[in-house]
């Protein structure tokens, strides 16, 4: 071998080493720089996944409580029914059990005021206070 042939040789293999090294480096940086968007997008997609999940469990939780509802429904229209049309519907309760029953009713506004039927104040008897007017205001043009 001629040392121009070997010249030439090392020349074309330094020149392919150098574009290998060059390419190998762009590719390397080019990844670096896309790393954070890829790590993103996964977050996005993992919390996008969680928040279906939530939804889905959120609206089968619903559809239960809509069941109980509907079930619970049924069973007091059944009810209403049948005390509508007893022999006793209409006679006076005996006194023990009214004052059973209004114990209670206040047990329950005692568990919780927001129940409808209980009062705001509870030394009051049969629901919330009456409304008042109250005084106009006088303000600086009334004078």
């Amino acid at each position: 071998m001629s040392p121009r042939l070997v010249l030439i040789l090392t020349a074309v293999l330094a020149l392919l080493g150098a574009a290998g090294g060059l390419y190998l480096k762009g590719r390397h940086d080019a990844d670096a720089r896309e790393r954070p968007k890829t790590e993103a997008a996964l977050a996005k997609a993992a919390v996008a996944g969680l928040e279906t999940q939530g939804a889905q469990q959120s609206a089968q939780r619903v559809e239960v409580v809509v069941r109980q509802r509907d079930a619970a429904n049924r069973v007091v229209a059944g009810l209403m029914s049948e005390a509508l049309k007893s022999e006793d519907a209409n006679a006076p309760l005996d006194p023990a059990r009214v004052a059973r029953l209004r114990n209670a009713d206040d047990g329950l506004c005692v568990a919780d005021a927001e129940l409808a039927g209980c009062a705001t104040n509870p030394d009051a008897a049969g629901g919330p206070e009456p409304m008042r007017a109250l005084p106009p205001a006088v303000g600086a043009d009334q004078r």
